[in-house]
């Protein structure tokens, strides 16, 4: 594993063009491109960094099937925040040091800017994700991960330099700080159902708008749960569709 998050600065100017998609979508988006980056917002948040880099990979908190595993994953790569392994060792180590010294996305000890767009910048440890480095399907897409990212964006460029936008740069970008408003946000304002050790609040618009994960304080004070929804109006679109999956 290399001691950096997948070359950060390569993340970097990958999100910092991500950003600047925003200009085409204004300028020549479509009402279809629009909802097109929604919905694979949608898949890349929900599926991908919700359900599976986050409660599944992070937390072991449900049993999902090995297809959704290696699915969900997929998702998670495409939305352009990191591998899974990345992603994964630095969210255990927030949950190790949670709003200390070394708690990588601590806005307290960080500085807010830092840890909302520049926390491709934090080393993961191998220790917390052990398995999954022993995993072919998550050591390649590690290895690989800017070859395969660089081969999506060819492949939908030369279908239509739209589609680039719209379904691949523009949701990462929604997804990018969505993700990192969870980070930086839920540990600077909002409302607590638990006193927990930590900052962690709760945030009604991103508990919505990251299918569940701006219940955060909720999240905090039982992170092994695989719901984080503790009252009936926190709505929790992650929980909903992993308790739909663990039926079958």
């Amino acid at each position: 594993m290399a001691n950096k998050n997948i070359h950060p600065w390569y993340l970097l100017v990958a999100q910092i063009i991500a950003h600047l998609s925003i200009i085409p979508m204004i300028m020549y988006g479509e009402w279809y491109h629009w909802l097109l980056g929604i919905a694979v917002y949608f898949v890349t948040g929900c599926f991908g960094m919700t359900m599976t880099y986050h409660r599944l990979l992070s937390h072991s908190s449900w049993n999902a099937p090995k297809w959704f595993e290696y699915f969900g994953t997929l998702c998670g790569f495409y939305g352009l925040t990191g591998s899974s392994i990345g992603w994964v060792a630095i969210h255990k180590e927030h949950h190790h040091y949670t709003d200390q010294e070394k708690d990588p996305h601590s806005p307290e000890h960080h500085g807010f800017f830092k840890v909302q767009w520049l926390s491709m910048f934090e080393e993961p440890n191998p220790r917390y994700v052990i398995r999954l480095i022993r995993d072919p399907i998550h050591m390649f897409l590690h290895k690989w991960y800017f070859v395969i990212h660089i081969v999506i964006a060819v492949v939908w460029y030369l279908i239509d330099p739209m589609l680039l936008v719209a379904a691949y740069l523009f949701p990462a970008m929604v997804l990018w700080n969505a993700g990192s408003f969870i980070n930086t946000l839920t540990h600077m304002t909002g409302y607590r159902n638990w006193e927990t050790k930590d900052n962690s609040t709760n945030i009604p618009l991103l508990g919505f708008l990251m299918w569940g994960e701006g219940w955060h304080n909720n999240h905090h004070h039982d992170p092994q749960n695989k719901s984080f929804q503790h009252h009936w109006w926190e709505f929790d679109m992650g929980g909903y569709f992993i308790k739909l999956l663990e039926r079958k």
